[in-house]
C-alpha cells in the first residue's frame, strides 16, 4: 500500500470523549484519495466517490499521530475500489478503514493489489453497493421516521469543485443524532448517569445528486433495526421543497462505556420502546 496522509490529531477533531469523530475519518480518507490521485497524475479530477464503506476498529484520541495507506484492489468482490486503511501511528493498531466505489469519472493509472481488501476493510453488518433511496415522505406520514436536521448548505462547507465535502456532509448527518436516539425509545439521561457514549463501527455513504452551495435540505432519520447491544441509524438529505434524495447514509452504531471500552447492552425497556415505535417499517426502509 502507498501512503497517503499524515495528520496529528486536534481537539477540534474530537467528541466529547476526546476520540476523533465520525466527520474527521471521512475528511482524512477524502485527502488521502485526493492525495492518491495527484501522485499517479490525476491530480487534476476531484476524488468522488459515489459510495462510501467504513468500518472504525478502535478510538483514536487527541494528539494521535495517524498515518493512511491507499490501493486499488486488483481483484475479486471488490476489484476497482480504493481501499484506504488508518493507523494510530504511536500505538500501533488499524483504527478505520474505507472502501471507495461508483466514481463518476474513469480511474485509471493507480496501483493495484494482487487480490481483494483485507479482511477487515469487508463489509459485515451494512451490505456492498450503492444505497437505494426509499420513500421518505410514506416514513413521515406513517411516523416512522423523523426530521432531524434541516438548513442551506454554506460555501464553506464545499470541496474546490463547488460541492459539498463528504466530511461536511456526514457531521450534518450526525449533528442532531441525539434527536433519534430519543425518538428511538432512550432516555437520553441514561447515557450521562453511566458515563456512555455512541460509538458507530460500521457506516456507509452514497451521494445521489450533486450538493452544491444554497442547497435548502432537510435530513429524515429513522432505526431500522435494534438488538441487545446494536442498532442501525439510517438518514436521507433530500432537497426542499422538491424532496429529491441528496445522499443516504445508516451507521451501525453501539453504546460504549469509553472509560473501560466495554460495549452496554441497551435496556429491555428501550428495546420495547423501539418495537412500538418502529414495528411498522417492514419494507418501507431498505437500509
Amino acid at each position: 500500500m502507498i501512503e497517503t496522509h499524515k495528520n496529528l490529531v486536534s481537539s477540534a477533531d474530537c467528541d466529547a470523549n476526546e476520540h476523533v469523530n465520525v466527520s474527521h475519518y471521512v475528511r482524512c480518507f477524502s485527502e488521502a484519495g485526493q492525495n492518491l490521485f495527484s501522485m499517479h497524475g490525476s491530480g487534476e479530477t476531484w476524488y468522488r466517490p459515489l459510495t462510501r464503506h467504513f468500518r472504525f476498529h478502535r478510538e483514536v484520541r487527541d494528539r494521535s499521530s495517524t498515518i493512511v495507506n491507499s490501493i486499488r484492489i486488483g481483484a475479486g468482490d471488490h476489484a476497482g475500489e480504493i481501499l484506504h486503511v488508518m493507523h494510530d501511528a504511536g500505538r500501533n493498531f488499524v483504527s478505520a478503514t474505507c472502501l471507495d466505489t461508483d466514481f463518476p469519472v474513469a480511474v485509471d493509472g493507480l496501483p493495484r493489489t494482487g487480490g481483494g481488501p483485507v479482511a477487515n476493510a469487508k463489509p459485515r453488518s451494512i451490505a456492498q453497493g450503492p444505497f437505494i433511496p426509499v420513500d421518505t415522505e410514506e416514513l413521515l406520514q406513517n411516523r416512522l421516521a423523523i426530521v432531524t436536521h434541516r438548513n442551506r448548505v454554506r460555501g464553506d462547507e464545499c470541496d474546490g469543485d463547488g460541492r459539498m465535502a463528504d466530511g461536511d456532509l456526514v457531521s450534518r448527518f450526525f449533528a442532531a443524532a441525539s434527536q433519534l436516539w430519543a425518538y428511538a425509545g432512550f432516555d437520553m439521561s441514561w447515557f450521562t448517569e453511566n458515563g456512555y457514549g455512541v460509538a458507530a463501527v460500521e457506516m456507509k455513504l452514497t451521494v445521489h445528486e450533486e450538493i452544491k452551495p444554497g442547497q435548502d435540505y432537510a435530513i429524515i432519520s429513522w432505526v431500522p433495526r435494534m438488538s441487545a447491544k446494536m442498532l442501525a441509524l439510517s438518514n436521507q438529505m433530500v432537497t426542499v421543497p422538491e424532496n429529491r434524495p441528496l445522499a443516504s447514509i445508516s451507521a451501525t452504531s453501539i453504546v460504549m462505556e469509553h472509560r473501560a471500552r466495554l460495549v452496554a447492552e441497551i435496556p429491555e425497556t428501550f428495546r420495547k420502546k423501539y418495537q412500538a415505535r418502529f414495528a411498522g417499517l417492514g419494507e418501507l426502509a431498505t437500509f
